[in-house]
């Protein structure tokens, strides 16, 4: 019964890793095709689609052990001054199943 705790934490979703995880692959002031090639090379699927907003919605599964998946949502911000640049990363909330 005294391994039930660990088990559990390791199946928490650490929010700080993720964002850390994503700043590190991504800086505002890069290039958005480029930030979208490093986001998908690490399994994220970016909804560049045709129309181009401000906002692109990336999202990737986290598996958890034992529990239903999760899902880590980011948002790149293109520049209000350069439209084919990175202005800003958002890192959103991970998703899990109640």
């Amino acid at each position: 019964m005294a391994a039930l705790p660990l088990v559990l934490t390791a199946c928490s979703i650490d929010q700080s890793k993720l964002g850390h995880f994503v700043t590190q692959t991504v800086q505002p002031g890069m290039p958005m095709e480029q930030a979208l090639v490093r986001m998908q090379a690490e399994g994220f699927y970016c909804n560049a689609g045709s129309d181009v907003g401000v906002v692109t919605p990336c999202t990737r599964t986290y598996k958890r052990p034992f529990r239903r998946d999760c899902l880590e949502r980011v948002d790149l911000v293109r520049s209000a001054t350069a439209a084919k640049t990175v202005g800003a990363i958002d890192v959103l909330e991970v998703k899990c199943p109640g």
